[in-house]
């Protein structure tokens, strides 16, 4: 078992609200990103790099990074993440697969190569914590896919959410905890359970 994490930082919350009272379409993308402090790519156009060139992530600073959620026909931009948590449910602490996800972290980023399920879930606990004294309490707390965790709150006609899930850069061999800003409109229910996650993941069905 191995866990990697960076927990949530005020600039970081800053920058999720921020987002979730900005417009995302391709001509105001590049003002909602500056608008949450971060820098465009290079000095570049993200909506250019998001659109002409199907570039989805992006550096912060010197040790985050934030994905572009996209929809596609037509091409538009319905939220963006990052992970503050990548868990291994691997027993063997000098297998392969831990000794890298240990090892790529890095500075400031933490790392324990025997961290338990448990631990995983105090770190998303503690992000619930931190965003609660900043947006008051969730609108939705649950669980999914059995041994998941999700926390959301409504702001405006987004959604920003705590959610554990997989990671699909080691091909469904790890779980992320990621902070989420999401677009859904406000006459429509929450989505709650596995609905919650697959809204995430691309469903556009919120119920």
């Amino acid at each position: 078992m191995a866990l990697v994490w960076l927990p949530l930082d005020d600039r970081t919350i800053d920058g999720v609200v921020a987002l979730a009272g900005s417009s995302w379409t391709r001509a105001e993308l590049d003002d909602a990103w500056v608008a949450a402090g971060w820098p465009l790519p290079e000095g570049r156009s993200l909506a250019e790099e998001v659109y002409g060139a199907a570039e989805y992530r992006f550096d912060v600073d010197d040790h985050r990074w934030v994905s572009v959620a996209m929809r596609f026909d037509p091409d538009e931009v319905i939220g963006f993440f990052l992970a503050f948590a990548t868990y291994l449910d691997e027993h063997d602490p000098e297998d392969e697969d831990v000794r890298e996800l240990v090892s790529a972290g890095g500075a400031p980023w933490s790392a324990d190569a025997l961290a338990t399920r448990a631990e995983f879930d105090a770190r998303h606990d503690e992000a619930v914590a931190r965003l609660t004294a900043r947006l008051g309490e969730p609108h939705v707390v649950g669980t999914h896919d059995d041994e998941w965790h999700h926390a959301a709150w409504r702001v405006g006609d987004r959604l920003v959410v705590l959610a554990q899930g997989e990671n699909f850069d080691r091909y469904g061999m790890a779980d992320d905890a990621c902070l989420w800003v999401v677009r859904h409109e406000p006459d429509q229910p929450l989505p709650t359970g596995d609905a919650l996650y697959a809204f995430l993941c691309g469903d556009a069905t919120p119920a």
